[in-house]
């Protein structure tokens, strides 16, 4: 039986039609980025670099008050743009001022965007290593860590009142100057005003892979000091008690205490002596130790390990003090932040770009917001790497990616009183 061509064809056409057809359809249930924020986003480099260029060549390390005056001054500046509700703060004990601007919307959700001007910098630091732009990277002392996040977060509410999106209750953008050493004088305003917020967004660096950062260790200061007695480290050292001795000692038994399975570390970094004369026996010692912990129970087990070991002396002699101290709360995974991740992905998978995602034993002000219960997000800043050092840069082609990221996650968290 011959088949007639035409009916050939017309099968064939049917069939084309239908996978046409079918291919529409999946193409309409891929998400596509907001065009009105893509684009401003896509437009947000140039001005953004000639302003990041006078924030980097402005010294202002933590305890710099003439450097961060300056550097505040510019980002009220800069802040003026978005909104007339600034408001100043101590900071004392530290030095530099605590900026606070706040945003009123008509919806529900209230948003807590966290930055800080200070950076780890010495003065002299911008005048020998400035501003430049090589190989598609911006160079600079802070210019990730944390200038050009401050900036990110100003570009990102610029868009929103651009294109006069309200669908939210509060924006609150908090900026202090002493997050490089341990925020003392902004945490309590900081906590205080995370509680206020369904939300905290952290504007700290991403990774030079691109990612976000769902849980960081919590920090404590801890050590020894201990006490022994002088003597001639030649003629009579029978005399002495020997405080370095018993400082090493105490340090190889509590090097021990890490524990792998709760990521607690403990590492011992700094070992002070006396008057340090090579010819005597030096009465006084003091030891210091990093301690990351991701449980807050941990600094509870330290304590008395610390306390404990103190009491196991190799010289009678010696008399021993313990330093315990707790920084910044731990910040653990939890339900929220994972989720405030995935939405994260989502909106970086309309641009065609994959979001990570890690942890971190570095401590920042998200570990404040996420210990008085807010959900908290971190490294929503800028993408580079060498942090902290002269080569600290950020990647200029991923600029208007993080610039949408931060301004469509707003946009999606305004919408709702809770992430």
């Amino acid at each position: 039986m011959k088949i007639k061509m035409s009916a050939v064809i017309g099968v064939l056409l049917c069939f084309i039609l239908t996978l046409l057809l079918i291919l529409g359809q999946a193409e309409l249930g891929v998400a596509k980025p907001d065009p009105a924020i893509y684009d401003r986003a896509q437009r947000s480099p140039s001005g953004f670099l000639t302003t990041l260029a006078k924030l980097v060549n402005i010294d202002s390390g933590t305890g710099d008050l003439q450097g961060l005056t300056k550097v505040e001054n510019l980002v009220i500046e800069q802040l003026k743009s978005v909104t007339t509700d600034i408001k100043t703060f101590t900071a004392k004990p530290s030095a530099g001022r605590n900026i606070i601007a706040t945003i009123k919307g008509t919806g529900k959700g209230k948003i807590l965007l966290l930055a800080h001007t200070d950076t780890v910098f010495k003065q002299g630091t911008a005048a020998k290593n400035p501003f430049k732009i090589a190989n598609g990277k911006a160079i600079g002392p802070g210019v990730m860590d944390d200038k050009g996040s401050i900036l990110l977060g100003v570009e990102a509410l610029r868009i929103l009142k651009q294109t006069n999106f309200k669908n939210f209750d509060t924006i609150t953008f908090l900026i202090n100057p002493d997050e490089e050493k341990g925020s003392i004088g902004s945490r309590e305003l900081i906590k205080a005003t995370a509680k206020k917020h369904d939300v905290a967004l952290v504007l700290e660096f991403g990774s030079p892979q691109d990612k976000v950062t769902s849980w960081r260790k919590g920090i404590g200061y801890y050590g020894l000091e201990v006490t022994g007695r002088k003597a001639h480290a030649g003629a009579e050292p029978e005399k002495g008690c020997n405080a370095l001795l018993e400082a090493a000692h105490q340090t190889l038994q509590l090097s021990k205490l890490d524990n792998p399975q709760k990521k607690t570390t403990v590492n011992f970094t700094v070992l002070h002596t006396g008057d340090n004369a090579r010819n005597t026996i030096p009465d006084a010692a003091k030891v210091e130790a990093d301690v990351r912990v991701l449980e807050a129970p941990e600094y509870d087990r330290l304590t008395r390990e610390f306390t404990r070991s103190s009491q196991n002396k190799l010289l009678p002699c010696a008399q021993i003090k313990v330093i315990a101290e707790r920084g910044r709360p731990p910040f653990p995974a939890n339900p929220g932040t994972d989720a405030l991740v995935k939405k994260a992905q989502a909106i970086y998978q309309t641009i065609g770009l994959k979001l990570g995602v890690e942890g971190s034993g570095g401590g920042t002000d998200g570990n404040y917001a996420a210990a008085v219960g807010t959900t908290t997000l971190d490294a929503l800043g800028l993408v580079g790497g060498g942090a902290h050092t002269e080569a600290e840069y950020i990647d200029i082609d991923r600029i208007a990616p993080r610039v949408y990221l931060l301004t469509k996650l707003i946009m999606d968290l305004g919408a709702s009183a809770r992430s």
